[in-house]
């Protein structure tokens, strides 16, 4: 029998000045630090089918009982970031702790989780920890979400920026970005209000990371636009337009990808 997903983020261990990387599907990726777990925007069960009647075509990689996390992060409330259905059953673990964009509030409140529990970011704000920072990062994702932010990881000087939901504005992004990213995770299905592959890329190309890394792909069918909008194979077509210097990935999900400076 295949050994489940929570198995083996549990049995893998993470040397010092590593960090470990699996993709849960959509915009969800489980980190892995040497004493740390993160998950950023996790979709764990159908509630976005249950509330918009989207269907999920990926299986989920995790449940939410077998979250084992210290962080759970969350670029803004939509249901695929933070899940409403998943979110009752996180609620109830002591030693989690929240991290999310202003609109996130409210779902942390209603769900019983403590005022010393979870903290909002708004761009260029910070919550820092013995060994980690997170700071927001401006994102554009319309009115679909107004308070959406990027967020980025800072994990011993490696430092991960998650893009979260937002439109091709680079200039306002750049700002708050430091200049040493070593991996970028950007949506690229083009479709409400979100990045297509090539503006991910072209954004890449502005800060450089030294990983891209697709996501926001293959969930919804709903997600999946004209002209191949949405497709990983169109992006890795657009990233042959980067520098040599950058590696562009799609991951599957469940897949790990471990990284060293």
């Amino acid at each position: 029998m295949p050994m489940m997903l929570s198995e083996k983020i549990k049995g893998l261990k993470v040397e010092k000045g590593e960090v470990a990387l699996f993709y849960l599907g959509q915009a969800g990726f489980y980190i892995k630090t040497p004493d740390r777990n993160i998950v950023i925007d996790a979709y764990l069960t159908d509630a976005v089918e249950r509330l918009f009647n989207f269907k999920r075509m990926i299986p989920a990689m995790i449940t939410p009982d077998e979250v084992d996390a210290d962080l759970f992060l969350s670029t803004h409330s939509h249901a695929d970031h933070l899940d409403p259905d998943a979110l009752p059953v996180l609620a109830k673990k002591s030693n989690m702790f929240f991290i999310g964009s202003p609109d996130c509030e409210e779902l942390y409140r209603q769900n019983g989780i403590a005022e010393d529990r979870f903290c909002v970011l708004k761009p260029d704000q910070e919550w820092k920890a013995k060994n980690i920072r997170i700071k927001a990062i401006y994102a554009n994702h319309g009115d679909l979400a107004p308070d959406a932010v990027g967020l980025l990881i800072d994990m011993q000087g490696i430092k991960l920026y998650h893009t979260g939901d937002t439109s091709f504005d680079p200039d306002k992004i750049r700002a708050s970005l430091p200049a040493d990213i070593d991996m970028m995770i950007a949506p690229i299905n083009g479709q409400y209000g979100n990045l297509n592959a090539s503006e991910a890329c072209k954004l890449a190309g502005i800060i450089n990371p030294k990983i891209l890394i697709a996501s926001h792909f293959w969930m919804f069918l709903e997600h999946v636009g004209e002209g191949g909008t949405g497709d990983p194979a169109t992006f890795l077509k657009e990233s042959k337009n980067l520098p040599g210097s950058m590696k562009a990935m799609v991951m599957a999900p469940g897949e790990l990808l471990k990284y060293r400076r």
